[in-house]
């Protein structure tokens, strides 16, 4: 399960379409693969690339046959050179050139994610798998994943399962270890190498933030204090003393 040639970075999401164009302005004119969790969402990318002067496609399993068919040719034949497309792109693929492959949202599970970066990099050479993370993936997909179960009929048993590989994925991008190793044991395998030196965490890019810990101690107390009540940006205006009616007026 080991891909010694892929460069794993999982990066807190903040403007995806400008940390996407970031990061395929590393592999200019070179294949690179966007996965979004949403039909809407692939479009809206592949919209935005084609803005922003790059050679993109659309792909995912609403488009018609004939339209499906027609962008993968032209990916394969390096017509284009970015597709932004949902978990239904990939299989067939015979470009083996790919040398990014780009999750602007968090996948559903850590067998998709391997699958899906497994695309990079087959022949061989360096290739760089980017995730883009926010923990509003995991309520998402959870939202998706109860509505499907109830259209289809299925059991409660399916439901927790995929939830819990869901839970998996999670604590995937939650991690502060090595990605190579956090793959390869989790797919039961050992992994002997102390640093991979091809993950965001071996190359040491991860800035941590030395009063992380008393951050984290004054949130949960805001959180406490204000019952509970409220969402992200109301506590986030009473930790910055913001002068807000709402923060005046709670008792």
């Amino acid at each position: 399960f080991d891909r010694p040639n892929l460069v794993y970075r999982v990066i807190p999401r903040l403007d995806v379409r400008k940390q996407v164009l970031e990061v395929l302005g590393r592999h200019r004119n070179e294949a690179a693969i966007v996965y979004c969790i949403s039909r809407r969402d692939a479009e809206n990318m592949a919209t935005s690339l084609q803005a922003a002067g790059v050679k993109a496609g659309c792909y995912h399993a609403g488009l018609t046959p004939e339209r499906r068919r027609k962008t993968q040719e032209a990916f394969s034949a390096e017509r284009l050179d970015v597709i932004a497309a949902t978990v239904a792109f990939g299989m067939g693929i015979d470009r083996s050139n790919v040398r990014c492959v780009i999750h602007a949202a968090m996948p559903k599970s850590i067998e998709h994610y391997q699958q899906e970066t497994g695309r990079a990099g087959r022949d061989g050479l360096p290739a760089e798998c980017v995730l883009f993370y926010s923990p509003a993936d995991a309520m998402k997909w959870e939202s998706l994943m109860r509505r499907s179960v109830e259209e289809s009929g299925a059991s409660e048993e399916v439901l927790q399962a995929t939830l819990e590989l869901l839970g998996h994925m999670r604590g995937y991008c939650a991690s502060p270890h090595c990605r190579h190793k956090l793959l390869v044991e989790y797919f039961g395998q050992a992994y002997d190498k102390a640093n991979c030196g091809a993950c965001e965490v071996c190359l040491d890019e991860v800035e941590a933030d030395p009063e992380a810990f008393v951050i984290a101690q004054k949130i949960l107390s805001c959180v406490a204090r204000v019952e509970q009540r409220f969402g992200v940006g109301y506590v986030i205006n009473v930790l910055r003393g913001a002068n807000d009616k709402l923060v005046r007026s709670f008792r």
